[in-house]
């Protein structure tokens, strides 16, 4: 029998229904309508994890993906789908005490409740598709296939994180010159249903970036921190990215700290990290309502910390 080009996704539990869009050589994630509209506004999300496996310690720190990190990969019905958490700086001192505690839930020893900034991106992501609430397979160890993190963690427990949002120390990151015409040059194929989203992407690079940026507006307070709209310049001042980039502040983080006094027109040195915005997401579906389309990669940056 011949197969429909468009084929409907029956969800696990009849979550949703949504159109997969199948495609060789791109990857795809399906979200629940109602997670995209209840996170878009959100810089962060609350996981009781269930810890599959950690890095016994932070990543070395140089370049790349020697970033100082700490990973652990896990599940959690808050998320929905296989994804990996990072804490950032975990190699400084104020950090042991949160590492330790990671790695005693390592294998499912109990759950653990971590904040952070919630981050979707296609970096490492599955070849099969990963529905949210769905039947996702489990893979790898630390780095499971997922294009789901909480990076940076801002808190394990009841330890506070908020003061590992600082640049990392002896990092070199991606210069500004580099990451964001490489950002604007991706694209992303969305289609949505009454109750799902998918977005199929290609693999998609360039995580710590260090950048100037000029607020166009004064932050915008939400439940969880701070939101503002900014140009992104480079060293010389030249303006990179096309237009104006929303940049993401975390509740109780130093780098928080040091944007709510700050207003329009304010210049900062920022390093951050980049995530699918759902805010620009859910303004692109109501625009195109259940159609297929193709759009820009629709981004915004994690500030992680303020030099």
């Amino acid at each position: 029998m011949a197969r429909s080009p468009v084929l409907f996704l029956a969800v696990t539990l009849a979550l949703f229904v949504t159109v997969p869009l199948g495609a060789q050589g791109n990857f795809e994630v399906v979200l629940k309508r109602a997670w995209v509209s209840a996170f878009a506004d959100r810089t962060s999300i609350d996981a009781t994890m269930d810890v599959r496996f950690s890095h016994p310690r932070g990543n070395l720190v140089s370049s790349g993906g020697k970033d100082g990190d700490l990973h652990f990969s896990g599940v959690s019905p808050d998320v929905g789908l296989p994804f990996v958490a990072e804490v950032v700086n975990a190699r400084l001192p104020g950090q042991q005490t949160a590492v330790a505690t990671i790695i005693q839930h390592e294998g499912s020893k109990g759950v653990l409740a971590v904040r952070g900034a919630w981050r979707l991106w296609f970096e490492h992501p599955s070849r099969p598709r990963q529905t949210q609430g769905g039947e996702n397979a489990f893979t790898d160890r630390t780095n499971p296939d997922h294009s789901f993190e909480i990076h940076p963690v801002s808190r394990v427990d009841q330890l506070d994180l908020g003061g590992s949002f600082i640049p990392i120390p002896g990092y070199t990151a991606y210069a500004a010159d580099v990451a964001f015409p490489y950002f604007d040059k991706c694209t992303v194929t969305i289609k949505a249903s009454g109750s799902g989203i998918t977005i199929r992407s290609k693999r998609v690079t360039r995580n710590y970036v260090e950048f100037r940026i000029e607020l166009t507006t004064d932050p915008i307070a939400v439940q969880d921190g701070f939101i503002v709209t900014a140009r992104v310049l480079d060293d010389n001042g030249d303006e990179v990215a096309d237009g104006v980039r929303r940049m993401i502040f975390v509740q109780g983080t130093r780098a928080a700290d040091r944007i709510r006094t700050a207003v329009a027109g304010d210049e900062l040195r920022v390093l951050g990290v980049p995530r699918i915005s759902l805010n620009k997401v859910l303004a692109l579906v109501q625009n195109n309502g259940t159609q297929q389309f193709n759009a820009p990669l629709p981004y915004e940056m994690i500030i992680v910390g303020v030099f």
